[in-house]
Order: C-alpha cells, then sequence, then structure tokens
C-alpha cells in the first residue's frame, strides 16, 4: 500500500479520534494508581525459605517441527531439575478421544484427579474456544498438577507458578477444587503460593498509566496493590469474565534495581496476605541481577530451561517418529520427513510457525 500524503492525514486523524475516547480512561487510572503509596521491599532481610518454580511447554515453544503429524509434546520441569511430565498427545483425534488417551496413559494426572475428586469427563470442552485450546488445557492441569505435587512436601517453601494463580481457560469446578487444595497443603506445611508473569497486557496498560513523579528512584524496590476494581478496569475485554477464577491477589513489583528493570506482574494467594512481605523479600532476592530477563525470578529462568527440549533431544524425538512411521509406511515416512525439513527451514528463517492454520 502506497503511503500517500493524504493516508497518512487519514491515519493521524483516526488515531487521534481513537485516543481522545482512549486518553480520559488512561488518566483516571493513572489519578487511581497515584492513590496508592508504594510500599518497600527489604532484600537484605534474612528468611530462610526455599523456592521451588515449575514451567510448562510444548512443542511449539520447543520448536519440535512434526508436522505433518499431528503430535504435540508437553513437558513439565521444575527448577531443581525435576521432569514431571514428558508426554505427546495426538491432535487429530476428537476432544474427548484426546483427553481420554491423555489421561490414560499419564498416572500422576489420574493421582491429581483423584485428588480433587473430580471425573476426567469434567475437563471435556463444552465450547469451541476450549475445543481450539485443548492443548493449553492439558498443559496448564499438567503444571498446577506439578506445583501441587511440590506441595505435598511437608518441608515450607515458595512455590512459584510461571504465570498469575488464576485461569481464563479450565473449567469453574476444576479450578476451584485446585485452589481449594492449595489452601488445604499450603496452610497444613507453611508454604507460599505465588505467581510471576513475564506478560500481562493489564500489567502493560498499568506500567503505562504510572506516574513516574511519585515512584521510589530506581534503586529503591517496592511494591503496588493492584485493587480488584483498578484491576478491573485495566482488564482487556475478553479477559473481564474470567476475573473471578482467581486465586491470587494481583501486585505490580519491581524485584531489582536499574533502569531497564520492568514491573513485573505477582500474584499472591489471597489467603496469604499476612505473608506478602516475605514473600515480595524472597523474589527480590531470587531476582537480583537474573539474566536475560531483569527482575524475574532466576527459579523460572531456571525451571524454563529444563523445560525445554534442547537441539539434540528435539532431533531425537524427530527421528523416533520418523522411524516409527517408515515401519508402519516408508512412503508416508519419507514424505513426513520432506515436510519437516521444509518446516525446520521457515521456522529457522521466520523465526516462529508459518501457516494459517
Amino acid at each position: 500500500m502506497q503511503l500517500t500524503n493524504q493516508k497518512i492525514e487519514q491515519f493521524k486523524r483516526s488515531v487521534q479520534l481513537a485516543l481522545n475516547q482512549e486518553w480520559p480512561e488512561l488518566a483516571k487510572i493513572r489519578r487511581r494508581l497515584a492513590s496508592i503509596a508504594p510500599r518497600p521491599i527489604n532484600r537484605d532481610a534474612r528468611i530462610d525459605l526455599p523456592i521451588v518454580a515449575t514451567v510448562a511447554t510444548d512443542g511449539g515453544e520447543n520448536r519440535i517441527v512434526l508436522d505433518p503429524i499431528r503430535l504435540h509434546v508437553i513437558r513439565v520441569a521444575s527448577s531443581t531439575g525435576e521432569i514431571f511430565c514428558e508426554d505427546f498427545v495426538p491432535l487429530s483425534l476428537k476432544s474427548e478421544e484426546i483427553l481420554r488417551f491423555f489421561i490414560q496413559s499419564n498416572v500422576r494426572l489420574q493421582r491429581f484427579l483423584n485428588f480433587l475428586q473430580l471425573d476426567w469427563k469434567e475437563l471435556a470442552p463444552r465450547d469451541s474456544f476450549r475445543v481450539t485450546n485443548l492443548l493449553q488445557i492439558l498443559r496448564e492441569l499438567m503444571e498446577w498438577a506439578a506445583l501441587m505435587r511440590l506441595a505435598f512436601d511437608p518441608k515450607p517453601k515458595l512455590l512459584l507458578r510461571d504465570g498469575l494463580l488464576r485461569s481464563v481457560i479450565l473449567p469453574d469446578s476444576i479450578f476451584e477444587a485446585i485452589k481449594a487444595r492449595f489452601e488445604e497443603l499450603t496452610d497444613r506445611h507453611g508454604h507460599i503460593l505465588a505467581g510471576v508473569s513475564k506478560r500481562s497486557q493489564i500489567v502493560n496498560y498499568l506500567s503505562t498509566s504510572l506516574s513516574l513523579e511519585y515512584l521510589p528512584e530506581r534503586e529503591t524496590l517496592f511494591y503496588l496493590p493492584i485493587p480488584h476494581d483498578l484491576e478491573q478496569a485495566a482488564a482487556p475485554p475478553a479477559y473481564r469474565w474470567a476475573q473471578e477464577r482467581a486465586m491470587g491477589s494481583l501486585f505490580l513489583a519491581r524485584l531489582d534495581e536499574g533502569q531497564q528493570v520492568p514491573f513485573m506482574p505477582v500474584d499472591l494467594a489471597a489467603w496469604q496476605a499476612d505473608r506478602l512481605d516475605q514473600a515480595m523479600v524472597l523474589l527480590a532476592q531470587n531476582s537480583r541481577a537474573s539474566f536475560p530477563v531483569r527482575g524475574y525470578p532466576q527459579a523460572l529462568i531456571e525451571a524454563d530451561r529444563y523445560a525445554r527440549i534442547g537441539g539434540l533431544e528435539s532431533e531425537l524425538l524427530e527421528r523416533l517418529v520418523l522411524e516409527d512411521l517408515a515401519e508402519r509406511n516408508p512412503d508416508v515416512a519419507r514424505q513426513a520427513r520432506e515436510q519437516m525439513l521444509l518446516g525446520r527451514r521457515l521456522v529457522q528463517s521466520f523465526g516462529h510457525e508459518t501457516g494459517d492454520i
């Protein structure tokens, strides 16, 4: 499209009209944030409590190219290097068949559902949104299962989730059962339950609204509590329907010093308000000089490293799939190999998987 002066002026007028509507809302949230006093984090406080984090990844993030064979691998790992789940999911089946296969082949998930006193059929997608995102449902379910397994350990620790303590995709009955069991286990063993997310539309919007002149200096570590009504105002429309499906209270936190340290969205279990300062100190200590993301807990970075499938593992998995196919039909295996090689070249060239479907 040719960008003529007339086209640029049209864009400019359209942007101005839209911002005329958006700016008052942004200014309102800015004033609301300015009324919230930052709370300092004393990173030098002595707290003897380990942090264990969990991260879940799937085939797309691991850059495993198995197309045209519709298999995806889900792996869940902890920051200690323990692998909780490493299973292939066949996506050519109907959603209920995929669920039945995955649950029947995964003993840990069976135990998890039994502990929650739930039937696997409660996971069955009942709308197009969940059918489309079935892989994400399984991935999230296994991540909660791994974190809950850690909660059975009687030694107190900070249990850290990769993401906030909420869900936009799990059925209500599943999420409420998970929440109730976590409350029971954290109270019994003295754990702290928290979540930190690298990305959040809510936090991006709130960070844009922050009044920098009232905040502490860049060398100061602090956090801001985000009231529920402010969180709702900042949430994207499609997210607001799931606001009640949360087990945490939201905070914005600066967990390390420096000019390029972003605000991190932190969720603390809603029933653990009395341990808020303790949780923030532990997160700040764990985020000191973290790399490659400044101000992001090192435990999550380590868990992510264990969860991702490296180059040698990726090639091994692809080779195993092709060998199994060759035993079934050599021609199909040969064609699948050509498609995998093409897919790998596209991923290397563009940095992500391509395709309309």
